[in-house]
């Protein structure tokens, strides 16, 4: 049965024994098998079943017995390889692993706008009717008729007319024209972002005569 370690266990990795203390370093994998290299420069080495596995975490391999007991498990020598393994045994696999872009919006303030009053000043012209008086001279003949008083230098005789016109006096009264109104609405637009990302793809080398067979996803 294949365990699911199998793609988890790398070289490199600390083996610790299920009270967390450390056993040794991980090395290669030989089918159902990986290599530990223990003791003072790793000068033990064991082969410990994928199986013994009871968990992989923190860049860390975790065993299913203790330190003091690993050299009872049978596992101080390799394990051969009889027969041509299953596809299921030796099976492991490379992750290929790709960037994806992220958008992260954060609120900014661009600009505000400020709302005030300014006085100015301008010209403007407006009819306004006004009557005036004007006085007319009218003169016609009459029929010939004496007059009871002889003429005289001294007797004169003058009409006064009083004349009058409107004359308009103009005044100012401040009024409202205008409300102004200012408030903010949310709008939502597309913004194209690009950036640089990259991907990992497969490069496989062989040496010697080796069949090999893709299978395509």
């Amino acid at each position: 049965m294949q365990s699911s370690y199998y793609t988890q266990v790398h070289e490199g990795m600390e083996v610790l024994d299920t009270n967390g203390d450390k056993i040794g370093m991980c090395g290669e994998s030989v089918g159902n098998y990986f290599n530990v290299d223990a003791g003072f420069l790793g000068t033990t080495e064991y082969w410990v079943p994928f199986s013994a596995i009871t968990n992989v975490t923190g860049g860390a391999i975790f065993l299913n017995t203790t330190k003091d007991r690993i050299h009872t498990m049978g596992w101080n020598q390799r394990p051969e390889m009889t027969g041509t393994p299953t596809t299921e045994d030796s099976q492991r696999t490379v992750q290929l692993r790709e960037e994806e872009l992220q958008a992260r919006k954060t609120a900014v303030q661009t600009g505000s706008v400020h709302l005030g009053k300014d006085v100015v000043e301008e010209q403007r012209t407006m009819d306004v009717p006004v009557t005036r008086e004007e006085v007319y001279v009218e003169r016609h003949p009459v029929d010939r008729r004496p007059s009871d008083r002889p003429i005289s230098e001294s007797d004169s005789e003058t009409i006064r007319v009083p004349v009058t016109e409107e004359h308009v006096e103009v005044e100012k009264q401040p009024v409202v024209y205008e409300e102004v109104g200012v408030g903010k609405r949310v709008t939502q637009e597309t913004r194209e972002v690009s950036d640089t990302v990259r991907r990992e793809e497969l490069r496989m080398d062989h040496e010697g005569d080796v069949e090999v067979h893709k299978d395509n996803p």
